[in-house]
C-alpha cells in the first residue's frame, strides 16, 4: 500500500502528551495510508516506551526510531531521511493533528501533487484548553482552496511551520540540513522547503493543533530568556541563506516578509533580557550587522523605540528597553509577543 503521509513527531520528554498526538493516527480509516515516525531524541522519560506500544500494535503505520539528543532541527533531518510517504509533515509530540478532518485531509493529499500543501492550525492554552486563535486562513483573491497555484501567481501569502505539508522527494531530492542543537528553526525548515518549491495548494480545514503556553517553550517568556542566542543564529542563517540562494522575486518576497518579522522579533527579545551593559553591547552588535551586512532588514526594522535609539546612539536604552518589554508581554498566557 503507498503510504500518502509521512509524519516527522518529534518527541523528547513528552510522556505526558504523546497518547493524545498519536491517538488521532490510530483512529484514521486510512492509517494504511500513514508513515508516522515517533522521533526519540533521547528522551529520559516514557517516551520510548509509550511509542513501542502503538508501533507493535499498529507495525505497518507507527516506527519508533530512537537516537542520541541532537534538538528539534535533528529530529527533522531523521524525520525526512527515513520517510517513506508521498508528502511529509511535522508535529511536536506535545500537540496533535485533528481527528476530525484528518481522513479528508489524507484523501485530498492522495490527489494533490503541489509542492506544498497550507492548511491553517489551532493554538490553544495548555491549561484550559480554549481555543486562542486560527492561523493561515486566506480568502479566494490570496489562495483558491484546493486548487494547485505557482508560488509566482500569488501575493501576501506567508505559510507557518505548523500549515506546511511538503511533497517528500523535494526534501530528499535536495539533501535539506536543519541547524541542531538550536531552537527556532522551524523558520528554516519553512523558508528553504518553500525555496525549493514552485507550487501550492490551500487546503481549507485546520489540521495541526498547537499546545500555547507551556514555561519551557521557546515563545515562553522563560524560554526567550534562556534562548535568544539561538534565534539570533538562525536569523543570520536565514539571512546569509537568502542573500546566496534566493533568485525569483516571488520567494525573495515571501523571505523578506518572514524574515522582517524575524529581525523586529530579535530586537523584542533583547528587550526582554536584563537591561545591562552587556545586553546593550547585544543589541547594539545587532544593529550594526543588520546595518553593514543587510540594509534591506535595518532600514525596515519597525520598531519605533530601535529607531529612536539609533538616532541617539542607543543612549536610554535601559529606559526605552524596559519600556518596549512590557508591551510585548502577553502575561496572561506567558508568551511573548509583538506589538
Amino acid at each position: 500500500m503507498e503510504k500518502i503521509l509521512s509524519v516527522s513527531v518529534a518527541a523528547y520528554n513528552v510522556e505526558s502528551t504523546l497518547e493524545e498526538a498519536l491517538h488521532p493516527f490510530a483512529g484514521s480509516k486510512y492509517m494504511d495510508k500513514l508513515d508516522i515516525m515517533v522521533i526519540d531524541d533521547g528522551s529520559k522519560d516514557r517516551t520510548a516506551k509509550i511509542a513501542g506500544k502503538y508501533e507493535k500494535r499498529y507495525p505497518d503505520v507507527f516506527r519508533l526510531i530512537r537516537k542520541e539528543n541532537g534538538g528539534w532541527g535533528s529530529t527533522l533531518n531523521v524525520g525526512m531521511k527515513e520517510a517513506r510517504g508521498k508528502y511529509f509533515k511535522q508535529l511536536d509530540g506535545d500537540d496533535y493533528f485533528s481527528q476530525e478532518n484528518l481522513d479528508g485531509y489524507i484523501e485530498f493529499l492522495s490527489e494533490c501533487d503541489a509542492d506544498i500543501v497550507h492548511t491553517p492550525y489551532v493554538s490553544y492554552d495548555d491549561r484550559s484548553g480554549a481555543i486562542l486563535n486560527v492561523v493561515g486562513v486566506y480568502g479566494k483573491s490570496i489562495l483558491p482552496q484546493r486548487r494547485t497555484v505557482r508560488f509566482s501567481e500569488i501575493e501576501g501569502f506567508m505559510p507557518a511551520m505548523h500549515t506546511l505539508t511538503v511533497k517528500t522527494e523535494i526534501l530528499k531530492n535536495s539533501s535539506m540540513k536543519i541547524t541542531e542543537h538550536c531552537f527556532y528553526t522551524d523558520v528554516e525548515f519553512l523558508l528553504k522547503a518553500c525555496n525549493l518549491s514552485k507550487t501550492v495548494a490551500y487546503y481549507e480545514l485546520p489540521i495541526y493543533f498547537y499546545r500555547l503556553a507551556r514555561s519551557g517553550q521557546s515563545m515562553s517568556i522563560q524560554g526567550v530568556r534562556k534562548h535568544y542566542k539561538d534565534h539570533l543564529k538562525m536569523l543570520e542563517t536565514m539571512l546569509q541563506y537568502e542573500k546566496l540562494n534566493v533568485t525569483s522575486e516571488s520567494m525573495k518576497k515571501m523571505f523578506q516578509l518572514r524574515l522582517e518579522s524575524a529581525c523586529d522579533m530579535q530586537y523584542k527579545f533583547f528587550f526582554a533580557l536584563r537591561h545591562d551593559k552587556r545586553r546593550k553591547m547585544e543589541i547594539r552588535q545587532f544593529d550594526r550587522m543588520l546595518r553593514e551586512k543587510y540594509p534591506f532588514y535595518y532600514e525596515k526594522t519597525k520598531s519605533r523605540m530601535i529607531r529612536l535609539l539609533r538616532k541617539n546612539n542607543f543612549f536610554g536604552y535601559k529606559i526605552l528597553a524596559a519600556i518596549a518589554d512590557r508591551r510585548s508581554k502577553r502575561m496572561k498566557q506567558g508568551v511573548y509577543e509583538g506589538d
